[in-house]
């Protein structure tokens, strides 16, 4: 079996909020969550290896956490002589109501277990986040933005799925996808399948296959209509805005011409549901022409349209 690399005995894995850190185009910040989750992924490799034999860590729910269980798992020795592993996920609170009792672990840590906090933010002016820096476990995760993004983009698509990306590609899947690095990571790895033994991803591969998804949400939110699943459609156009951010804009000349799709196979004699679908065509007119003179929001027009005519079939 392969040494493992060693590990640190307390690790506090925490985003980072610096000036660099712009909002996203909605004016919502962008979400760690993604490096979180691969540095407490990198340190499970790390302290209990990677195999199907591997011991699973121990976790606990930060806000309902007790710190004396918490410390116990991590001190207990293994019979097997393994070291224990011990995450506290959304930390922040357990910190603040343990801060010094912690900052008195970290001088003396266990030599048996590794204790890891995640927390959301983490003031680097603190006695804990400088003892847990001191002893080399503050790992800050930093979602990147602008062209560090395409750069995240080109390295994460060689180093996770041994393809190069051109960089009109990464340009391309960074204006079509939400900012979230986990849906980047989701896109890169559908791209990868996408072109085979192809080694490199093309902006017209992004393109396709975004576009293909795109057709399939948008599809998704009409068949879920016409079942009167107003819940299902308005879940299937969110996946639409998260994986398009100029979905609103396209929404309406997508769900036209799926509604018109629907319309030409109306079976001969179901004028119920053509006038239905009609009518449906005649909304998404209107709402075009209000957004195009600024009488509605596309997005809220689309949701407003989705639910009236989900309740319209649900209502019979």
């Amino acid at each position: 079996m392969a040494e493992r690399a060693p590990h640190k005995p307390v690790y506090l894995v925490c985003g980072q909020r610096d000036d660099r850190s712009a909002p996203r185009r909605d004016g919502k910040f962008q979400s760690d969550a993604y490096l979180k989750r691969e540095a407490v992924r990198q340190i499970t490799r790390i302290v209990l290896g990677d195999g199907d034999d591997a011991d699973a860590p121990i976790r606990y729910d930060g806000p309902e956490a007790d710190l004396a269980d918490v410390l116990d798992d991590v001190r207990t020795y293994s019979l097997l002589g393994e070291t224990r592993l011990v995450i506290v996920d959304e930390a922040d609170a357990f910190i603040t109501r343990h801060r010094q009792k912690l900052e008195a672990y970290c001088a003396s840590p266990s030599t048996t277990g590794v204790l890891v906090l995640v927390c959301a933010t983490s003031n680097a002016n603190t006695r804990l986040h400088k003892a847990i820096a001191a002893l080399g476990g503050v790992i800050a995760c930093r979602t990147p933005v602008g062209r560090e993004l395409i750069a995240w983009i080109v390295r994460q698509a060689r180093e996770r799925y041994g393809k190069q990306i051109e960089a009109a590609g990464a340009a391309a899947l960074h204006e079509s996808c939400d900012d979230y690095l986990g849906t980047l990571d989701a896109e890169l790895a559908k791209l990868a399948a996408y072109v085979g033994d192809r080694q490199r991803i093309t902006a017209d591969d992004v393109h396709a296959l975004v576009g293909r998804n795109r057709e399939q949400l948008v599809f998704a939110v009409t068949k879920a209509m016409a079942e009167g699943d107003t819940a299902g459609a308005l879940d299937a156009w969110e996946q639409t805005v998260a994986t398009d951010r100029a979905a609103p804009m396209r929404a309406v000349g997508g769900l036209a011409w799926s509604v018109r799709q629907m319309l030409a196979r109306c079976r001969e004699g179901d004028d119920a549901n053509a006038r239905r679908l009609e009518d449906q065509l005649t909304d998404l007119l209107q709402l075009d022409l209000d957004a195009k003179t600024g009488l509605a929001d596309v997005s809220r027009g689309v949701e407003k349209f989705i639910v009236r005519n989900s309740a319209r079939i649900a209502a019979g």
